[in-house]
């Protein structure tokens, strides 16, 4: 199977993930404190149960969803920075460039060449760390091809203005085929001619797939999330 991948800036959004899943509760209770919320009334106002909340501050949910994430946010009149960053920031601060959400999408929608923002049925989002533009958008990565850099089950962010340069990993698309959907490869350049490269040096398929004139590229992978 084709899998996925993801790029560049491994450190900072590990260092950003790690930060967030560590100090969300921290952050949350500090935040509450302030605004003179109880956990009742945080969970009413919104529309949370109270369960939801207790496990959010006592750290058996570590990094909420980004609605449960934008909601507590909106209740508490703070950013989601605030929450999930540290609770110091002003409001209007962007401690991470290119902070915010973006949908994720299948391999197919991926494969269609229409904007990301005319899809119907975007209702999973995931919060970008690195820039990306506003027709960015998430994929979960599947099968082994691109392993080990890059897991089942991880999200990858594609962004489909930056430059497709040799060495970068790319979700690409064969318009030639019968049903065309994307797969991510590293983008290698050998004379003239480009080629599409599997990571994992124990896949069974093809190691390096020509780049042909029915293909095109949807994105270049800008950043990573692994889900836990």
């Amino acid at each position: 199977m084709h899998t996925t991948l993801r790029l560049l800036k491994y450190s900072h959004w590990n260092f950003y993930r790690d930060r967030a899943m560590s100090t969300f509760a921290q952050n949350l209770r500090a935040l509450m404190k302030k605004s003179g919320v109880s956990q009742n009334e945080l969970a009413r106002s919104a529309g949370l149960t109270q369960s939801a909340i207790n496990k959010i501050l006592t750290g058996k949910t570590k990094q909420p969803g980004i609605d449960t994430t934008e909601a507590i946010a909106r209740v508490l009149n703070v950013s989601v920075a605030q929450l999930i960053y540290t609770p110091d920031l002003p409001k209007d601060a962007d401690p991470v460039a290119g902070f915010r959400r973006v949908p994720l999408i299948s391999w197919v929608q991926a494969g269609l060449p229409t904007p990301v923002s005319s899809l119907d049925d975007l209702d999973k989002w995931y919060i970008c760390p690195v820039s990306i533009s506003n027709e960015g958008f998430a994929l979960k990565v599947r099968g082994e091809s691109m392993e080990p850099m890059f897991y089942e089950g991880d999200i990858v962010f594609i962004d489909p203005e930056v430059p497709a340069e040799s060495g970068r990993i790319v979700a690409a698309v064969d318009d030639g085929a019968p049903d065309p959907e994307a797969t991510l490869k590293k983008l290698v350049k050998d004379g003239p001619d480009y080629y599409l490269k599997a990571l994992n040096p124990d896949w069974p398929g093809p190691k390096f797939q020509p780049f042909t004139q029915s293909m095109r590229i949807a994105g270049v992978a800008v950043g990573k999330y692994v889900e836990l």
